[in-house]
């Protein structure tokens, strides 16, 4: 039942958000964290102004006692329709589902509690650049005669991915007949592929003064067109963090 139950909701909320109104309890509590600081982060982009303005990052408040307290009840969201209009204002996305990674479901006759992971693609599909970002979901739910449940608290986690996730991310969503490609052509081939990739990699590095994993990273979402590479990469410069430059 969850398992349906998800795979509606994010299908939604990547396509049509102002359909989720059903999907909210009247009653409903939301509220958006982003997880800046994350240690096990692989590649940071900046975040869209729309997630800094609702950001419920506790730690990230300053000043007063009594300002945080204004602040934490601000940025807390009541009520579906205050919910809906949030998330309407968030960037597009296009979540991975085979990403999705369920966990701590509780169930009792009055409450259903259960928290989600995964990967998102942030962006419209036109964009040239579309960050991948992390995100954790604890939804609690409670029945409804209707449509059998609705979520009657929603926080929401953003943060940029992990090296792991990265990792997995492109493992999962490599062509389909890439594999059959690479079987099918002598190892030579192969090792000149690699070679080629190796000599494109140090040569954006050195002119685009960026180290060699975010210069591979440049070339793969430019499927590997040099010139598309650095129209991407100036474009974007002044959002890379410093950290991606060489010393």
């Amino acid at each position: 039942m969850i398992i349906g139950y998800v795979q509606k909701y994010f299908n939604c909320y990547d396509c049509n958000r102002e359909g989720l109104l059903s999907a909210y309890n009247p009653k409903v509590t939301f509220s958006l964290c982003l997880n800046m600081s994350s240690q096990c982060t692989n590649r940071s982009f900046r975040f869209e102004d729309a997630y800094y303005r609702d950001n419920r990052n506790l730690k990230r408040l300053s000043g007063r006692e009594s300002y945080h307290d204004e602040k934490r009840s601000k940025l807390l969201h009541h009520g579906k329709i205050d919910t809906v209009n949030l998330i309407t204002k968030l960037p597009p996305t296009e979540h991975d589902p085979a990403s999705f990674r369920l966990d701590s479901c509780y169930f009792s006759t009055n409450m259903i509690a259960f928290s989600l992971t995964g990967v998102f693609k942030e962006g419209k599909s036109t964009d040239k650049v579309r960050p991948l970002r992390s995100f954790y979901r604890s939804f609690v739910c409670v029945p409804d005669p209707e449509i059998q449940m609705t979520i009657i608290n929603d926080q929401y986690v953003i943060s940029n991915i992990t090296g792991y996730q990265y990792k997995k991310y492109f493992q999962q969503n490599r062509k389909p007949n890439d594999s059959a490609q690479v079987s099918s052509e002598p190892s030579t081939s192969s090792n000149n592929v690699a070679d080629e990739k190796t000599r494109m990699i140090q040569q954006f590095s050195t002119e685009s003064k960026l180290n060699l994993e975010w210069s591979k990273y440049c070339l793969d979402h430019a499927q590997w067109n040099y010139e598309q590479a650095a129209k991407i990469f100036m474009e974007y410069k002044d959002s890379i963090p410093k950290e991606a430059f060489l010393v």
